[in-house]
């Protein structure tokens, strides 16, 4: 089992508190005890810390992953989402996709979600270049980067954040990070767009 990954479903399985290497068995395709097992040789490294059921990151071991940060609301998953995903996967080895909770949707377009939070969550944790789907804060987008201490924060086109701000954001709060926008597949194809078109 590469380190790596079992470096980061570790890091998954307490971000979304499901901690247990049952759980991380179930995502790596191998057994709990031999997760155990591999959890041991991390633990003498000095790469984890915790108990061997619920095993988390020493700041050496976090050091080892690259761990990118991405959101939006993802109303409708459509081909420009997956290519800003597979975009977004390729800056690290951990990708957390942040989703908004529906009473951020409700403020910023004047409407309700067209799916609720937790199906919009299960659905893109479906996505095999997602790691870990979250959902944000109702606050700001910082708490939720304290929350999850990101190396990349990749930041879609069209995002109205500010790549200054979350940097002076983040540094304030004592992260030091990079943050990327990126490109888009085609700027037509939008969420707006689409429920322009066809709702």
């Amino acid at each position: 089992m590469r380190e790596k990954k079992l470096l980061g479903e570790i890091f998954c399985a307490r971000l979304t508190k499901h901690g247990s290497t049952a759980w991380i068995a179930a995502r790596v395709g191998d057994s709990e005890e031999e997760v155990q097992r591999q959890i041991g040789f991390l633990r003498k490294k000095g790469l984890v810390t915790g108990s061997s059921s619920e095993p988390s990151l020493t700041e050496k071991g976090r050091r080892r992953i690259r761990v990118i940060f991405t959101g939006g609301g993802y109303e409708i998953v459509h081909p420009g989402h997956l290519y800003t995903i597979e975009q977004a996967k390729k800056s690290g080895d951990v990708l957390v996709l942040v989703l908004a909770r529906s009473s951020t949707i409700r403020k910023r377009k004047g409407r309700g979600p067209i799916a609720s939070e937790e199906e919009r969550r299960a659905l893109l944790s479906s996505l095999r270049q997602v790691d870990a789907a979250i959902l944000g804060s109702t606050g700001s987008i910082y708490e939720t980067l304290e929350r999850v201490k990101p190396d990349v924060v990749a930041l879609g086109y069209d995002q109205h954040h500010a790549e200054g701000e979350i940097k002076r954001e983040a540094k304030k709060r004592g992260m030091k990070l990079k943050v990327v926008r990126l490109s888009a597949l085609n700027r037509d194809v939008k969420t707006s767009k689409i429920l322009a078109d066809y709702i």
